[in-house]
């Protein structure tokens, strides 16, 4: 009789077991984006007579690799974006290439809060989290980027586990410039980006 309650009790902790590690493995998630970003700020004519405008990234497409694991309404998320970029002079009238390139790896932490879904798992997200990035502009090196980003993130079932991902933020971050790297005439200030997302989100 003993024998068989372990036997009984060993298959049920088991079953528990089971059904919590399916749990748990079904609120990861993995996604991959492919974004298109247009940037403002960076830099300012400070001169009287000048052009004004800025110098500052040109619009540009990015790819972003993204982990996340979700918890009922809440998801912690990470990504993981590279992007290319020329050095633009924007002004009134003007709007040309300065020679020079930036390349840009950005980590960026996540919490993505669910604000509304349908009866057929689509979605509405906002999120928010910091931003980490290492830019190097060509000729004067890499240089840290930290900033703040926040949007929303809508969420559209393809199969059981495959949705289409939706996201339209923006971030603001500290001059990709360094003082020496402008004209004398310029200073930097925030960089700003605004980005639009779609790709693909495998996970529960």
């Amino acid at each position: 009789m003993n024998l068989l309650r372990k036997t009984r009790v060993a298959v049920v902790l088991i079953t528990l077991c089971a059904g919590i590690r399916t749990s748990v493995a079904a609120q990861w998630g993995i996604g991959l984006d492919v974004q298109r970003s247009a940037y403002g700020g960076s830099s300012k004519d400070t001169t009287t007579n000048g052009p004004g405008g800025s110098l500052r990234p040109a619009k540009t497409q990015a790819i972003a690799v993204r982990l996340d694991r979700r918890w009922t309404r809440f998801t912690a998320g990470l990504a993981v974006r590279a992007a290319r970029s020329a050095a633009v002079l924007d002004a009134p009238d003007i709007y040309v290439g300065i020679g020079g390139e930036f390349t840009s790896i950005e980590v960026l932490p996540e919490v993505r809060w669910q604000a509304a879904r349908s009866r057929r798992g689509a979605a509405l997200e906002l999120y928010g989290g910091p931003v980490i990035g290492v830019w190097t502009f060509e000729d004067f090196g890499e240089r840290l980027v930290p900033g703040a980003t926040a949007g929303v993130h809508g969420v559209f079932p393809i199969f059981d586990r495959l949705a289409l991902s939706l996201r339209i933020g923006g971030s603001l971050m500290r001059s990709v410039f360094r003082d020496g790297e402008l004209p004398p005439q310029a200073v930097p200030k925030p960089t700003r980006r605004s980005e639009i997302a779609l790709g693909l989100r495998y996970g529960r």
